[in-house]
């Protein structure tokens, strides 16, 4: 049976979701824990890979197991083996021919921000730090001239293995509550450094460093590149999207 797994982590300790030969990977972690549970060497895919100290609400990720458990003994049994950081939050059964990856529909990212004087060790994990105050109105100015379907190429590496870098970033709202600012994202996919690049794009224009014209100007084909990139730690995966309709197997 194939399995598709929902999976929570905190990014920090790790090197990305991706199984790496000279660092830990999220992905590595899961499947020891897999082979542990199993007796046999497992493998898993990945709905798509974090960059090192990115964290995830709910990856996704399938799996073909050579074992007869249930669902709930599946849970507790990786979570029992997995280590405080990473926790297996759901596991249905799919279709044999199911690809977590190419079956995605889309994906949602949340990217936070700490922006006090001071950072808050509560929040030090999962917020990016800015001392200086933002200003939310250039932030949401520049966010809707970035919303839509355009060429994300200056967002991405410099030179992208993808066969398009056109992307529908179906929508990117900026949201202040005290001293947190959160930045939604919800696209069709995402390029690589491409949801960091866009709030590091906002942190700018919310600092007054750049106008929000400047960062709608990364989107022309002349531009270069978009380099200004916010860390790791404040972005999180929140949603892998599939059809609502597409049929899970009975267990």
């Amino acid at each position: 049976m194939r399995i598709l797994l929902t999976i929570q982590y905190l990014g920090t300790r790790y090197a990305g979701w991706q199984t790496q030969s000279n660092a830990v990977g999220v992905q590595q972690v899961i499947e020891a824990a897999l082979t542990r549970l199993c007796a046999e060497p497992i493998r898993i895919e990945g709905a798509g890979r974090t960059d090192a100290g990115v964290h995830a609400l709910a990856q996704r990720a399938h799996f073909d197991i050579p074992i007869s458990i249930t669902s709930r003994g599946l849970i507790l049994g990786l979570n029992d083996l997995l280590p405080h950081d990473i926790r297996v939050t759901g596991a249905e059964t799919v279709g044999d021919d199911f690809h977590c990856r190419f079956a995605a529909t889309g994906k949602r990212y949340v990217y936070r921000i700490w922006n006090g004087p001071i950072a808050d060790v509560f929040h030090w994990a999962t917020h990016a730090h800015v001392a200086q105050p933002l200003e939310i109105e250039p932030m949401a100015e520049a966010a809707s001239m970035l919303a839509g379907e355009h060429d994300f190429r200056a967002f991405t590496v410099a030179n992208p293995t993808v066969s398009s870098t056109r992307r529908a970033l179906r929508s990117l709202e900026v949201e202040r509550r005290g001293d947190a600012i959160s930045i939604a994202l919800a696209a069709d996919g995402f390029l690589r450094f491409m949801a960091r690049r866009i709030a590091g794009s906002l942190i700018e224009a919310g600092s007054r460093r750049i106008s929000p014209s400047r960062v709608a100007e990364s989107l022309e084909p002349a531009f270069s590149a978009a380099r200004w990139t916010a860390p790791p730690r404040g972005l999180t995966l929140v949603e892998v999207e599939y059809d609502p309709t597409l049929p899970s197997q009975p267990e």
